[in-house]
């Protein structure tokens, strides 16, 4: 039995070495410089997995051979390595070249692909440079839209054909750095700089794209104002015919109130058209050659700016016939915008009530702010009474003098609130003060009473006639304060 062991440990030990060579020139460090490099090394690694299953056959034998000699309860302790050792040895050699195979091939195809995406990616940058050079705004809005979408489309293919190579070349770097040397690296470092720089062409190309972008929503927005105004044109000289031929059937502050509308109007449009002259200028081509379709917008903003400027004219002139109206009417206005917001707040302010002050200070606070109330109401009247003769210097004033009455009678409660206000907070005042100036006199008195002078000048009935009237002015006071 020892005698087979022996034996079968001498038949183990040239293909142990096989297995140790094929093992060793699996698993040692590789440095390949090229891909020529990288294909020697498969060639090689394809041999010695060939040599592997040659000898497959021979050494399942051994294994079987080994695993029936252990069955023997009497074999040797040694042979047990033995038979783990090629057991064990072939199936992790195999694993370990065809590992070395997989990385060698995957190598071979990073190598590949970084030469043959370098030379693809530098084309599509070469498209990316010369599509950037066909960018153009154009003045024909759906022309220019429909381009648009076109170079949007071309970006966003440019943009993900770079990036989609770029990155691939990045993963071929990675997968070459396994096994490349440090002086290839270092090159490769370098020729992956100077291709991200190239990059700069798409964020080139996006930024000429959103050029065109924003130009294309500029130029629609200079046409929608166009037509919109062009639209308003018609109607705004069909409000002026209406106004020349229905004069007889209107009342003259009527015919002032809407002829002054629709200057207002007019004024409201001729900013809206002073900046498209602006918009025009930095959206449009100058000079001589301006292209047709650029021309077309020039030429309905300078019809749509003559239109609407002699618009304004025949409505000026329109006005002037009712100057004196005109006039008077903007002053009633004036002062009509003058005095109601004024009312508003004085109409609210006057059901609020009065605070109830605690000292005489803060009854002297509230006497200046009722007496301010009173003053107010009184200016404000003024202002609406100018108002009202304003009006009434106009041909026909009936609306203003309804307008104007119920405004009196709205003021007129509010004045009667103000008026008292100001005779309830003046004798409150007034007796305040009356308390206070008793309650000085009171304590001066008896400040003295201890004097020689204080003994001859005592009197307990005036001590107590003044304490009666204290008591008196104080629950006036009280009853003042409570009235507010």
């Amino acid at each position: 039995l020892y005698w087979k062991c022996y034996a079968y440990g001498d038949e183990l030990k040239p293909h142990i070495e096989f297995l140790d060579g094929i093992m060793l020139s699996s698993t040692r460090e590789i440095a390949p410089s090229c891909v020529e490099n990288v294909d020697e090394l498969i060639e090689r690694q394809e041999k010695s997995l060939v040599q592997l299953e040659t000898k497959r056959a021979v050494v399942k034998d051994l294994i079987e051979k080994g695993r029936k000699i252990l069955e023997n309860p009497d074999k040797p302790k040694f042979l047990e390595g033995h038979v783990q050792r090629i057991e064990v040895g072939w199936d992790d050699t195999k694993q370990k070249a065809q590992d070395r195979l997989k990385l060698l091939q995957e190598t071979k195809e990073a190598w590949v692909g970084y030469a043959e995406n370098n030379d693809t990616i530098l084309i599509e940058i070469e498209k990316g440079l010369e599509e950037i050079k066909k960018i153009k705004k154009r003045f024909n809005l759906q022309s220019a839209f429909e381009d648009l979408a076109k170079r949007q489309e071309l970006f966003a293919a440019t943009r993900d054909s770079i990036m989609g190579l770029y990155n691939q070349i990045k993963h071929n770097v990675e997968v070459m750095s396994l096994t490349i040397p440090e002086d290839k690296k270092k090159l490769i470092d370098k020729e992956i700089k100077a291709l991200s720089e190239k990059l700069t062409v798409v964020s080139q190309f996006e930024e000429k794209v959103n050029k065109i972008d924003e130009f294309c929503k500029s130029l629609k927005n200079f046409d929608t104002s166009l037509k919109s105004i062009d639209e308003w044109m018609m109607g705004a000289t069909k409000e002026l015919d209406d106004i020349k031929n229905s004069s007889d059937k209107m009342a003259p502050e009527d015919r002032v109130a809407r002829t002054m509308d629709l200057q207002e109007d007019i004024a409201a449009k001729a900013e809206i058209i002073k900046k498209n002259a602006e918009q025009e200028l930095a959206l449009l081509p100058q000079g001589d050659k301006v292209p047709q379709d650029a021309q077309e917008f020039k030429d309905e903003l300078n019809r749509i700016t003559k239109y609407v400027a002699d618009l304004q004219a025949k409505t000026r002139s329109e006005c002037d016939k009712y100057s004196e109206d005109v006039k008077f009417w903007a002053e009633y206005r004036t002062g009509i915008k003058e005095f109601t917001p004024w009312l508003v707040k004085a109409e609210s302010s006057s059901t609020e009530g009065l605070s109830k002050p605690s000292n005489l200070d803060e009854a002297t606070a509230l006497a200046e702010k009722v007496h301010t109330f009173e003053k107010a109401c009184i200016n404000h009247l003024k202002v609406l009474e100018a108002a009202e003769a304003a009006a009434k210097k106009m041909t026909t004033h009936k609306e203003a003098d309804v307008e104007v009455a119920a405004l009196k009678e709205r003021y007129t409660k509010v004045k009667t609130v103000a008026d008292e206000w100001v005779k309830k907070v003046d004798t409150l005042v007034k007796e305040w003060q009356l308390l206070d100036n008793t309650v000085t006199e009171l304590n001066a008195w008896v400040a003295k009473d201890k004097t020689a002078e204080g003994e001859n000048q005592f009197s307990l009935e005036k001590m107590e006639s003044t304490l009666g009237e204290l008591k008196n002015i104080f629950k006036e006071k009280e009853k003042l304060v409570d009235g507010l």
